[in-house]
């Protein structure tokens, strides 16, 4: 399977292939890599991809990478909620040892 692209051949062009078309290349070449068949199956690069951009709160992203999930890979509902589940425990887990560091340091405990 190759990597969707973003842009039909009827749409504008991305904006950063406007403003800087090398940048644009190495992006996509980038993705291209990322997204080639390799050791991990298509499926579990895109939950990942979905796990990352729930972290990082990127609304688009995430509807982009749920529209690839179900119509690509045939994910559920359920798989793509726990997807976002697992990386929430990720986050709390981090942000708890975090917060522990922090009252150490802070009240010597």
């Amino acid at each position: 399977m190759t990597a969707r692209k973003h842009a039909a051949p009827t749409q504008q062009k991305h904006w950063l292939e406007h403003a800087w078309p090398e940048g644009h290349k190495a992006y996509a070449d980038f993705r291209e890599t990322v997204n080639a068949k390799g050791t991990l199956p298509p499926k579990t690069k895109a939950l990942i991809g979905l796990a990352a951009a729930s972290l990082q709160r990127c609304k688009h992203c995430v509807a982009g990478k749920i529209d690839e999930l179900k119509s690509e890979h045939g994910a559920t509902d359920q798989e793509i909620a726990e997807t976002m589940l697992v990386a929430s425990l990720s986050a709390a887990g981090t942000n708890l040892a975090w917060a522990k560091e922090v009252f150490v340091e802070k009240l010597g405990r």
